[in-house]
C-alpha cells in the first residue's frame, strides 16, 4: 500500500507540473485503485481496533467520525466549489497556466487515428454531420508524422479544430525530430489560425486583435444546421524529411447534391509560423507528396 501510494503523489505532482500524459495518468489511476482496494482489505483487518476507538467503557464517542467527516467534507467542498485559497492554488498548475495553449476536442467531435489513416467524425444534430477521412500512402503509415484537421468560414476565419496529433494538443513545446520546437513551427498554418480560438498568438504573447469574439460562434454545428459554406483543411507535416508542412483543402457547399468533398493539395505552410500565410508554389516539394493519398469529406446538412 505504501509504495503504490508513494506512486500516486509522485504522478498527482506530475499532473499537476507537467502536460497531460495518458501513461502517467495510467499509472494515477491504476495505482488509486490499487490504494483503495488496499485500504479497504487494512480496514476489514482491523474493524475491531476501530470499533474501541468509537465504544469505550463509558459508551460511545462518536465525535472522531463526526470530526473526520466534517473536515472532509470542508475539504471536498473548497475543492469542488473553488473556494478561496483551493482556486489560488490549482492556479499554478500546469492546466490552469497553459489553459490558452491546451486543445480538448467537443463532446460531439470523434478522433481517431490507425495506422491506415486518421478519421475525425462530428455529429452537431440528429440530421446533420461530419466525417473526414485520411488515407495515407504506404510511405506515409511508415513515416512519423503530425496532422491538424480544422473548418473555417468561406472568409477564412476558423470555426472549430476537428482533430490534432496527440503529441500536439497539450502544450507548445513538443518533441520533434529528436528535440524540442514549438508546435507553430511543426503546424504553422494551423496554429496561426487556433489564435482566434484561443487568443495566444504561436509566440505565446495574447492576441487581442484576432482573440476570441462573443460574436463569433466557434462550432461548425451552426454552418451544418443554417446550411452555410465552409471550408475543410488538412495540415500535415512529416519528420526527418526536410520538408514544409503540406496543406489540403476543399469547400463544403450546401449546394452540391454530392455529399462527398475530395480535398486537394493547395500549398505549404513555409515560413508561416509568424503571420501564418499559405506558400502556393510546390515545386520544391518531393518526399512529402508522396504521403497522403486522400482526403474525403462526407457532409450531412441539417435545417432545411
Amino acid at each position: 500500500m505504501l509504495l503504490n501510494f508513494l506512486a500516486l503523489v509522485v504522478t498527482g505532482v506530475v499532473r499537476f507540473f507537467q502536460p497531460f500524459s495518458i501513461e502517467v495518468t495510467r499509472v494515477h489511476m491504476l495505482c488509486g485503485f490499487a490504494v483503495t482496494v488496499l485500504i479497504g482489505v487494512h480496514i476489514l483487518g482491523r474493524l475491531r481496533q476501530m470499533r474501541s476507538m468509537v465504544r469505550g467503557k463509558g459508551g460511545w464517542n462518536i465525535m472522531p467520525i463526526v470530526l473526520s467527516l466534517l473536515f472532509s467534507g470542508l475539504y471536498w467542498s473548497a475543492a469542488w466549489y473553488a473556494w478561496p485559497g483551493a482556486r489560488e492554488v490549482v492556479g499554478l498548475s500546469y492546466e490552469s497556466r497553459h489553459k490558452g495553449e491546451i486543445f480538448r476536442h467537443r463532446s460531439d467531435v470523434l478522433g481517431e487515428a490507425g495506422e491506415a489513416g486518421l478519421y475525425a467524425f462530428k455529429l452537431a444534430t440528429e440530421r446533420s454531420s461530419i466525417d473526414v477521412m485520411l488515407d495515407w500512402t504506404k510511405a506515409g503509415e511508415e513515416a512519423e508524422k503530425s496532422v491538424a484537421i480544422w473548418v473555417e468560414t468561406k472568409s477564412g476565419s476558423m470555426i472549430e479544430t476537428l482533430y490534432i496529433s496527440e503529441g500536439l494538443r497539450f502544450s507548445e513545446d513538443v518533441g520533434w525530430e529528436g528535440g524540442e520546437v514549438k508546435r507553430g513551427e511543426i503546424l504553422p498554418v494551423w496554429r496561426n489560425r487556433y489564435t482566434a480560438i484561443c487568443g495566444v498568438g504561436p509566440d505565446g504573447l495574447h492576441d487581442a486583435i484576432s482573440g476570441p469574439t462573443k460574436n463569433h460562434k466557434f462550432d461548425l454545428a451552426n454552418n451544418l444546421s443554417s446550411r452555410d459554406a465552409f471550408a475543410v483543411y488538412v495540415e500535415v507535416n512529416v519528420a526527418g524529411d526536410e520538408q514544409p508542412s503540406v496543406l489540403y483543402v476543399g469547400l463544403v457547399d450546401p449546394e452540391s447534391t454530392n455529399p462527398y468533398t475530395l480535398l486537394s493539395l493547395l500549398g505549404t505552410g513555409e515560413g508561416a509560423f509568424k503571420s501564418g500565410s499559405i506558400n502556393y508554389d510546390l515545386s520544391d516539394l518531393s518526399s512529402v507528396r508522396g504521403v497522403v493519398d486522400k482526403v474525403l469529406v462526407r457532409t450531412e446538412w441539417g435545417g432545411k
